[in-house]
């Protein structure tokens, strides 16, 4: 093993932690380039149900931190189908058209002014 100087040690230790933070750089902009689909999305519904549906399937998967690239890409492409979303917005915005609580036809029990209580005041 050979002597180095302080001074070319130094230049040494900061030469790779240049090529490091590259490698990070690098890395996270490829991260930024994946999920670009969903997050370049115009704002609004779809957007929003775009990136609930990334974090659930990511969240659903079992080691999610081991996910392939290619997997990755397969599930964002999912999420971002505007096909699809399209279809999801209709779903949920079908739910709260009759107004009332969502999922009572016509408002149900919470026109009638009994909410949580159920069947506990208000006319019953």
């Amino acid at each position: 093993m050979a002597f180095d100087y302080p001074s070319v040690a130094t230049e040494k230790k900061l030469a790779k932690k240049k090529a490091k933070e590259k490698k990070e750089n690098a890395k996270e902009a490829d991260m930024a380039k994946t999920f670009s689909p969903v997050f370049n999305k115009k704002e609004g519904i779809k957007k929003e149900l775009s990136i609930m549906q990334l974090d659930d399937a990511i969240s659903r998967t079992k080691n999610s931190d081991k996910i392939s690239k290619k997997g990755l890409k397969k599930v964002i492409a999912a999420a971002a189908d505007d096909k699809q979303l399209e279809t999801s917005k209709r779903s949920i915005l079908r739910n709260y058209k009759s107004g009332g609580r969502a999922g009572y036809k016509g408002g149900g029990i919470s026109k009638r002014g009994l909410g949580r209580a159920f069947m506990k005041g208000g006319k019953a």
